[in-house]
């Protein structure tokens, strides 16, 4: 399974490129870019699209075996409540080290679902 980081540097070994070139085509610090490749961070949906159109490829391509993108048919949003009611149940046994963990991915979870829908509403525009 390819990360988008991981398919990140692969396309831009493929077009010859240096972090340095591909952050400056897409208007972002080298640091920012390197945290992308990297798995660190995660670009934003504008930089989705700007990343596509410069390696030329289709957003499903960069996103399809991404472990952090969410396959609707997998995850249906019963499950995603019942999890989240799971945690906050039991959230007080918690150290407070481990809620701090526990709400930043929340956080996470919601910002790539958010992500997600985005996405799928710019394919569908697309479909039109």
């Amino acid at each position: 399974m390819s990360t988008i980081g991981t398919k990140l540097a692969r396309l831009r070994r493929k077009k010859g490129f240096s972090q340095d070139e591909v952050a400056a085509r897409l208007n972002v610090s080298q640091p920012a870019y390197h945290k992308w490749e990297t798995g660190l961070s995660r670009p934003t949906d504008e930089h989705i699209m700007k990343i596509c159109e410069l390696f030329e490829i289709e957003i499903e391509e960069l996103l399809q075996d991404d472990p952090s993108t969410f396959n609707n048919n997998t995850i249906s949003d019963s499950t995603v409540l019942n999890s989240s009611n799971s945690i906050i149940s039991n959230i007080n046994l918690l150290s407070p080290e481990l809620m701090q963990q526990v709400l930043k991915n929340q956080q996470q979870i919601t910002e790539t679902l958010n992500t997600q829908n985005k996405l799928i509403e710019i394919l569908i525009g697309k479909l039109k």
